[in-house]
């Protein structure tokens, strides 16, 4: 995993770190961690104060970075939820790391799969057992998802069993995003769903987000990892089920 994308991501977490909590955490040296500070500042991601360093934004780990970070939470999550699809329904997978994993963990032979999501789709195409039903429009900046009027006139005329969704952060009152481009097309998604599901790694709960998607109760479960504090994961009004992380 790249040390830049866990520097930018330990940022959006806790806000202002400095070089040598950064040289300690990463086991390097002040002079690595302030290489990686320039060039993350050159791309615009964090901002170089006296001693460390802060994130632009309080928002979601930059996307470029967003494949590198807790992968082998990300696939066990994936896994527990591509083993709870049954054979023969149609589900929607809504965009997102996370969910890409669920797409590359369905090994079913009967299964119909909806998503805007480019590289789900492309997934799910490689497989070759399954009906792909692509959801068309423009392409999200700086993302591989569609959204738009064409999204939303196609959705709407879908009815699936299952819509599975990802999320920015999580916490007591739901599901939030830093962006609200896609939160019309996502409440379609639910809307046209009977039940739904959302994955997300532990590191998305409490964090903040702007725009609330859903509600906790607009979901059958959701599905995490075992780094989440049981007692934290208890205190939802749904059951909330951590997979079990394979660690070498």
């Amino acid at each position: 995993m790249s040390r830049q994308a866990e520097i930018v991501d330990a940022l959006q977490d806790h806000g202002f770190q400095s070089v040598r909590e950064l040289a300690q955490r990463f086991d390097v040296t002040p002079s690595t961690v302030r290489r990686d500070l320039e060039r993350l500042e050159r791309m615009d991601l964090i901002r170089r104060t006296h001693g460390g360093a802060i994130p632009v934004q309080q928002s979601e780990t930059p996307h470029q970075f967003k494949e590198e970070l807790h992968l082998p939470e990300k696939a066990a999550i994936g896994r527990a939820m591509a083993e709870r699809v049954l054979h023969g329904q149609t589900i929607i997978l809504d965009g997102g790391t996370t969910n890409l994993e669920v797409a590359r963990h369905l090994d079913h032979q009967r299964l119909t799969v909806v998503t805007n999501d480019l590289r789900i789709g492309l997934e799910i195409a490689r497989k070759g057992t399954m009906h792909l039903v692509f959801i068309g429009g423009e392409l999200l900046p700086n993302a591989f998802t569609m959204w738009g009027p064409t999204s939303v006139h196609q959705l709407s005329n879908l009815r699936v069993d299952v819509a599975i969704f990802g999320a920015d952060t999580v916490n007591d009152e739901g599901l939030f995003n830093s962006s609200s481009y896609e939160m019309e097309l996502k409440r379609l998604m639910r809307s046209v769903a009977k039940e739904a599901f959302f994955v997300a790694d532990s590191s998305k709960f409490g964090r903040e987000a702007l725009f609330k998607a859903f509600g906790v109760d607009d979901f059958t479960a959701g599905i995490t990892d075992d780094l989440l504090d049981p007692i934290r994961a208890s205190h939802f009004p749904i059951p909330i089920i951590q997979a079990s992380v394979q660690r070498k």
